[in-house]
């Protein structure tokens, strides 16, 4: 992952000096992103999601044309010899996802940045810490969407082993083997799953760090690789939670050229902008970030929703 650094074509420090202290505050500061857009287990780096590029495409919308060949299609039957085969009609479908912007600004007086560099609050600093800030924004967006699925498995409880069960049939009964299934949970659905397969593995299993842990990754439940989340959305009483066949979201993603404004990172792999700008009739320093992204089911028969009670 790389970070360019411009300002109308010049390279540039993040508050304005160019001396080799600055230059390498911003090596360090390639550092610190890789480190805030390390996720080893980040939904967004499976098949799950179907990415696309809108960048000079002319239109903030793509449609994602799906044909449905191998979901649901069945050569069961037998045909007999010099007959003609049954006809099954190519069910097309299509989904739009709409590219939409989302930014970010935070404001630092002269005497935050005077008295704050003991804590780090510096403009670069601050700048930096928006990735995460997106990746959480993103994360809200891919919540959202999966509460969306047209098909639930309803749980009277927070989730027992029995409802993960329930969603394997369901693909399975409608569209044969989906192949990998991934699981979006809310941390309390897959600890009540486990609880309900009484396989806790003795009482370390219950120590908070241990379940902070588990929280922040990714594992194997009767298959399926679940990531756990609090950005599970509820609504209506439950907990919206979501198993999910790869090709089941469709994400789009806009990148604005970066040489008509001032940036101090732009990493490669994530459409957002970062800068700095100084409004100094209020002696304020605005670090402003924006990203262009949208995201949305890209076919229904993909994706289960997985309701816990809240």
């Amino acid at each position: 992952m790389a970070i360019a650094v411009f300002s109308a074509g010049q390279p540039v420090s993040g508050n304005g000096l160019t001396n080799q202290d600055q230059l390498n505050d911003l090596e360090l500061a390639e550092r610190a992103f890789e480190l805030a857009l390390a996720d080893i287990t980040d939904v967004f780096d499976t098949p799950v999601i179907v990415m696309t590029d809108g960048t000079g495409s002319g239109s903030l919308v793509a449609r994602h044309r799906v044909l449905t060949l191998g979901w649901g299609l069945s050569m069961g039957a037998t045909a007999a010899e010099d007959t003609d085969v049954s006809a099954s009609s190519v069910d097309a479908s299509a989904a739009d996802v709409t590219v939409a912007r989302r930014a970010l600004r935070l404001d630092m007086t002269g005497l935050a940045v005077s008295i704050g560099g003991a804590w780090g609050f510096d403009p670069v600093t601050l700048g930096l810490t928006m990735a995460n800030s997106f990746r959480a924004g993103r994360m809200d967006l891919f919540a959202t969407a999966a509460a969306a699925a047209s098909t639930n498995i309803t749980s009277t409880s927070v989730g027992t082993a029995d409802d993960l069960l329930d969603c394997i049939d369901s693909f399975t009964n409608s569209v044969g083997d989906p192949g990998q299934l991934f699981g979006f949970l809310r941390p309390q659905t897959a600890q009540g799953i486990r609880d309900s397969m009484g396989s806790a593995a003795g009482p370390s299993r219950e120590r908070p760090d241990v379940q902070a842990f588990l929280a922040k990754g990714a594992e194997m439940l009767f298959g399926i690789l679940c990531w756990q989340t609090p950005k599970v959305v509820s609504s209506g009483g439950y907990y919206q939670n979501a198993i999910m066949a790869p090709g089941a979201i469709a994400y789009r993603i806009a990148q604005p050229s970066r040489m008509y404004r001032q940036v101090i990172a732009a990493p490669s792999d994530m459409p957002i902008l970062i800068g700095i700008q100084d409004d100094i009739s209020r002696d304020v320093t605005e670090i402003v970030a924006n990203g262009y992204d949208g995201l949305a089911i890209r076919e229904q028969a993909r994706i289960r929703g997985l309701l816990g009670v809240v």
